[in-house]
């Protein structure tokens, strides 16, 4: 069948569409097709890069406060200073980052959540002592929260909105290559079909067990 010549830039396009999308989401589909069924297997385990700590110090001399300052903005800027002197003198782990002040103990937490594990800073400024836990349940672990956005901050989190609009761009436009191809129209039709009660299928057989 004769294409005219806008029937044959929008096929070249769409092409090209189809054939970038692909590359720019292979890492991604790769790892979130992996996650997927490992996240699908949770009896599935790994030691890899697992590790726990819990210590107990006393702040260094004359540099923090025995007690919380009176203002909010006050209070979050020591709070920002313990974090950064704890990542640097003990490694404490970055992460979604939650505060808490106790004014009637002169306590600051930090409680710092991030993929794969988690970190805990009960800071006493009163006895200036700290007690520090960090745990990190594994790689595995890790690839699986990354997989759900869990913990994962802003910037992964559109990556994965990205991920999901260019793999829809690589289906459709996969789908309109396969319809403009007459000889093998039907066969990609029925194999569509054929997916898509398989996915039915499976829900009904689960939603019954």
């Amino acid at each position: 069948m004769r294409l005219s010549k806008r029937q044959q830039w929008l096929l070249k396009n769409i092409r090209l569409i189809h054939i970038y999308s692909s590359m720019a989401v292979l890492l991604a589909l790769l790892f979130f097709s992996l996650t997927g069924i490992t996240l699908n297997h949770g009896d599935w385990g790994s030691d890899a890069g697992k590790h726990y700590r819990e210590l107990e110090q006393r702040l260094p001399e004359g540099q923090f406060p025995t007690a919380l300052p009176a203002g909010s903005d006050q209070r979050r800027a020591l709070a920002a200073r313990l974090r950064q002197w704890l990542e640097q003198a003990y490694g404490m782990p970055g992460g979604e980052l939650t505060q808490t002040f106790d004014e009637s103990e002169q306590r600051i937490e930090l409680d710092i959540k991030r993929p794969g594990g988690y970190a805990l800073a009960d800071i006493n400024l009163a006895e200036q002592q700290f007690y520090l836990v960090d745990d990190f349940a594994g790689y595995l672990s890790l690839a699986n929260d990354l997989h759900k956005g869990r913990h994962a901050g802003g910037s992964w989190r559109w990556l994965i909105d990205v991920v999901a609009v260019i793999c829809v761009l690589f289906a459709l436009s996969g789908f309109y290559l396969l319809w403009r191809q007459l000889s093998r129209r039907n066969a990609g039709l029925l194999t569509t079909l054929f997916g898509g009660l398989l996915m039915v299928l499976a829900f009904l057989l689960s939603s019954h067990t």
